[in-house]
């Protein structure tokens, strides 16, 4: 290869003297990589709102100056900053979510390998950055604007590091990067300028007077593009104004690859600013920025990547990528791929947002019975109700459309619903079926209230008087939804007359959501308790058989629970270890806390005192779940 060209003729020189060296094989190696990552990746619930957002700008020829999402926001103040990529994933998801997921793949794809030939000498080097950077940038891999930072600020560093002379059309390929930042993703732009501010503040100390005023001009139109936006320059007063959160809500932990990559990525800059002033310093304020505000994150890891191989050069010497070494960078990408696919792309891709969404049994609910009025909904299921429904929604959680003061009442709903419900005066509500904690149950509490749908991921309730009381249950219902085990049927499977409405209910909420896991393994747990084991073990065997019952914790703690009940003590230990670790992905430490004390207590029966004393060390540094009935 083109390494093994230059050793013959020991043209070795500086690992600095030239820092720009291609490689196409594995470029595209690293992009199929990436893309592959990209593909499976992890989903963002604010997918929905942009898909709305756009569908109403191509409606109405206009971006929107009014939240016309929420009468939550009583018509707050509210544009969008990326108006662009909104009419795009419109246009996209309309064709096929599969189309907006492989825009979004390719972008990122794109991305990590424009990086690829900044190194040192040695590709493989800093294929292996990048590959690694990218599973750490996981959770930046959703369908958001912020995803296509990554490509612009990748394709403005190719542009302006090389050392050449000034090119009429870099100038004009800088102006056309940032306009199109602008519009796509208007809240990051101002990272555009500094990027082609670096690049005219190192031309100005040593180049000719010409090429200073080149790239003053590429500047000057720079900052006008930038302008050429919906929103013009007030775009500027929006920067970073949603990098405060991580992207897609996904937990950004301290103890992760991301910062190993900042603090790296900082030392390689302080180490290479001689060699490569626009490349360390736009890495380093990226990095710096992604301290302080999550959202930034993933483009940080990309930044700090190229960085670091430039600084390795001063260690590693070039080394000649032949062919069998190239292979055996695919296989290491290979196993990166199994292992990003075991950790992330299994239990967390179908976990929530654009790509799994958990709420459509209740908008079909919804739409197909004609429910009316006004919509009580938590806010964290506010994003995917805007997506899927045309009904405004009570609240999301968009920071900047709702006062301070809504947010946190909002927020506080289980003990606040009677108050909000006597201010706002709700007609129905959609709440997340959350069974660990079980927040639905001030509304069960509520004689006013009826539960109307359930369904594995949702709750439909409706009040008793007004438009929606034909769809209030004849009789009191027998099965809450929202509990986490099933033994709250317990009382009423000891009487045989009531033992038969129990049964007779869980057909109904099969017949209603003919997807639940969760009515699959109540039923099984019921038919065991009533003598009808054949029958229990089948039950259990076909919830065993649905895709969320891999994926959802308290599914996983409610199966391994009726398990334990049928005597299946070893499977439904693994089970619950399963829902443990699920709970520790998603972070669902109510979960944890709910199931450790049933962990612990099989581990007992089992002989594994130890075992039973880890689990029980480890739900005292849990909150407590709150008490089932």
């Amino acid at each position: 290869m083109k390494h093994e060209k230059h050793e013959k003729h020991g043209h070795h020189g500086h690992a600095h003297e030239k820092p720009h060296h291609p490689h196409w094989p594995l470029e595209s190696l690293l992009f199929a990589f990436v893309f592959a990552l990209a593909w499976r990746s992890v989903h963002a619930p604010e997918t929905w709102i942009h898909l709305k957002t756009g569908a109403k700008i191509l409606a109405d020829g206009a971006l929107p100056r009014v939240d016309p999402f929420g009468y939550g926001s009583a018509g707050s103040p509210w544009t969008t900053d990326s108006w662009l990529f909104d009419v795009a994933a419109a246009k996209l998801h309309s064709f096929s979510p599969s189309a907006l997921i492989a825009v979004k793949s390719l972008a990122a794809a794109a991305a990590f390998a424009l990086m690829l030939p900044i190194n040192h000498g040695s590709p493989l080097v800093a294929a292996s950055l990048l590959a690694l950077g990218a599973c750490a940038g996981w959770a930046g891999f959703v369908e958001a604007p912020a995803v296509f930072d990554l490509l612009f600020f990748a394709g403005l560093l190719r542009l302006l590091r090389p050392r050449h002379r000034f090119r009429w059309w870099q100038g004009a390929a800088a102006a056309a990067i940032t306009g199109l930042w602008a519009n796509v993703h208007g809240a990051s732009v101002l990272l555009a300028l500094w990027i082609v501010g670096l690049k005219v503040f190192k031309t100005s100390l040593r180049t000719a007077a010409s090429e200073r005023l080149a790239y003053w001009a590429t500047l000057a139109a720079c900052v006008l593009t930038v302008g050429w936006n919906p929103l013009g320059w007030a775009v500027l007063g929006r920067s970073f104004a949603d990098a405060t959160v991580p992207l897609g809500g996904w937990p950004a932990s301290w103890l992760s690859l991301y910062t190993a990559f900042a603090f790296a990525g900082l030392a390689a800059c302080w180490y290479t600013l001689q060699q490569e002033f626009v490349t360390t310093l736009a890495a380093t304020t990226v990095i710096a920025l992604s301290l302080v505000l999550p959202g930034l994150r993933p483009l940080a890891i990309l930044a700090a990547c190229p960085a670091i191989a430039l600084a390795l050069g001063h260690w590693l010497k070039p080394r000649a990528d032949t062919w069998p070494r190239v292979l055996r960078w695919a296989v290491f990408a290979g196993f990166l791929l199994a292992a990003y696919q075991h950790f992330v792309a299994a239990p967390l891709s179908r976990a929530r947002g654009y790509g799994a969404p958990a709420l459509a049994g209740a908008a079909h609910f919804l739409k197909a019975n004609n429910v009316q009025g006004r919509m009580f909904n938590e806010p964290a299921a506010g994003a995917e109700l805007i997506g899927l429904t045309d009904r405004p929604v009570f609240a999301d959680e968009r920071r900047g459309v709702y006062p301070a003061s809504f947010r946190r009442e909002a927020a506080a709903w289980p003990s606040l619903f009677r108050q909000l419900d006597m201010v706002y005066r709700f007609d129905y509500a959609v709440v997340r079926n959350r069974r660990a904690d079980a927040p639905a149950r001030v509304i069960d509490e509520d004689a006013s209230w009826a539960l109307a749908y359930a369904d594995d991921t949702a709750l439909v309730y409706v009040k008793r008087t007004g438009a929606n009381a034909w769809l209030v249950p004849a009789k009191a219902r027998a099965v809450a939804p929202n509990r986490l085990w099933p033994d709250s049927l317990d009382p009423r499977l000891a009487d045989k007359r009531a033992a038969g409405r129990v049964l007779e209910e869980l057909d109904r909420w099969l017949v209603q959501a003919p997807d639940s896991a969760q009515a699959l393994i109540w039923k099984a747990y019921a038919l065991g308790k009533l003598g009808l084991a054949d029958k229990a073990d089948r039950h259990l065997e076909l919830a065993r058989e649905r895709p969320r019952v891999r994926r959802d914790p308290e599914l996983q703690a409610a199966w391994a629970f009726a398990l334990e009940a049928r005597g299946r003590d070893r499977e439904a230990r693994a089970a619950y270890h399963a829902a443990l670790r699920s709970a520790q992905r998603l972070a669902e430490h109510r979960v944890e806390a709910a199931v450790l004390p049933r962990v612990a207590a099989l581990h007992r029966r089992l002989g594994e005192e130890d075992a039973a004393r880890q689990a029980e060390a480890r739900a005292k540094s849990l909150p407590a779940p709150a008490q089932e009935e």
